[in-house]
Order: structure tokens, then C-alpha cells, then sequence
């Protein structure tokens, strides 16, 4: 990984909110849920890089974040078959659920590319609209007994995806200070979050 790209990911580590003035087109909303998605993969990117380089030698990426990262990425990689297959009904449940992901630091960066490459494919897209409508399949019930198709959108499903991943990071976040790794204060928070907290000050 280039010394660019890291510069670039610690750089988005330290400033995950953007502060500028929202955009008014409506076609934007979808580039900049894309944009906030990818930010969240290069802050995967980030962690997994100093993980490597600066972790306590005892620490057990497989067991610790890697399970973390894996759940993370497939629930972006449903979101994209649905996408890609020009489906309609997400399907959040049948996953991969590939340990290699998990396992092999090396995989989990290509996957993680893989996902920023297809975001910024989508945010080019100038027929996407952020109602564009979609479904969800759902399992629920204690056992997963119960099965629930339910009526969203693009947008909806963008800000989902990126809430989804901000839940796990503030989970990554405890083990990486196990490991003895610092991330920043606003790592694993949620947006609203940071941005009452930067208003308070």
C-alpha cells in the first residue's frame, strides 16, 4: 500500500465528517452517500494497515476484528448484487461468508477496493436517484423462523450500509485498543454523534 494512501486513510480516520455545505441537486444525495461509504472502506483499509505494522504482538486479527471486517464487507457486497444484477430485493442474509476475508489480512484489502471501486462507479451514475425504490429480505425471530420483504430505497439502503459499518467500528475500535492502537476520538461514532459533539465545543 503507498504511502499516499495511507496519508490519505489516517487522514480520513482523523476527519470522517464532511463539514462543507450540502449540495441542493438531488442526483448528489446518492454521490455523497457513496462518497461517506467510501470513506468507511478506506478507514477499514487504515486500521488493517497500522494493525500490521504497529499491533501488540499477541494480538489475533483472525478472532478479534477479522470477523468484524468480513460482516462489514458482505453486507456491502449484498447491497451490490442486488445492484449489479439490476435487482430490486436485497437479501442482506445469504452471504458469503468467506474466513478468508477474515483470515488474510491481504484479501480483506482487495475486497475492500473492490467495494470502493464499485461505489465510485455508482456515484458516476447520473441515472441514480436516491429514491430510486428497492426491497429488503429480512429474516427475524429468535431462530430466523420468520421471513419479511419490506419497501425501501437506494438512499435508505446507502445509509443502512454505512450506519451498519460505523456499528462495527465502534466494536473494532475496543480491540484495536487492546492491541495498543489508538484510531481517534470520533472512530466508531456516529455522525450525528460527532458532529453534536463538535457543536458543544
Amino acid at each position: 500500500m503507498s504511502k499516499q494512501v495511507i496519508t490519505h486513510m489516517n487522514e480520513t480516520l482523523s476527519n470522517p465528517v464532511d463539514t462543507n455545505p450540502m449540495p441542493t441537486d438531488i442526483q448528489s444525495d446518492v454521490s455523497r452517500l457513496c462518497s461517506h461509504n467510501i470513506d468507511l472502506l478506506k478507514q477499514m483499509a487504515c486500521v488493517i494497515d497500522l494493525l500490521q505494522r504497529k499491533a501488540a504482538p499477541a494480538f489475533n486479527y483472525a478472532q478479534a476484528i477479522g470477523p468484524h471486517l468480513r460482516h462489514v464487507i458482505e453486507h456491502y457486497a449484498a447491497l451490490f448484487n442486488t445492484l449489479t444484477q439490476q435487482g430490486h430485493c436485497i437479501d442482506y442474509d445469504v452471504r458469503e461468508r468467506n474466513l478468508a476475508i477474515q483470515n488474510v489480512p491481504a484479501i480483506t484489502l482487495a475486497k475492500i477496493q473492490e467495494l470502493i471501486d464499485q461505489f465510485e462507479v455508482l456515484a458516476a451514475q447520473k441515472t441514480c436517484q436516491p429514491d430510486q425504490p428497492l426491497q429488503t429480505r429480512l429474516r427475524s425471530g429468535s431462530a430466523g423462523e420468520c421471513e419479511f420483504i419490506v419497501n425501501t430505497s437506494l438512499a435508505r439502503e446507502l445509509l443502512f450500509v454505512a450506519s451498519h459499518a460505523v456499528h462495527h467500528f465502534a466494536l473494532i475500535g475496543r480491540y484495536c485498543n487492546d492491541a495498543g492502537l489508538e484510531l481517534g476520538h470520533d472512530f466508531g461514532k456516529a455522525p450525528a454523534t460527532i458532529a453534536f459533539e463538535r457543536g458543544q465545543r
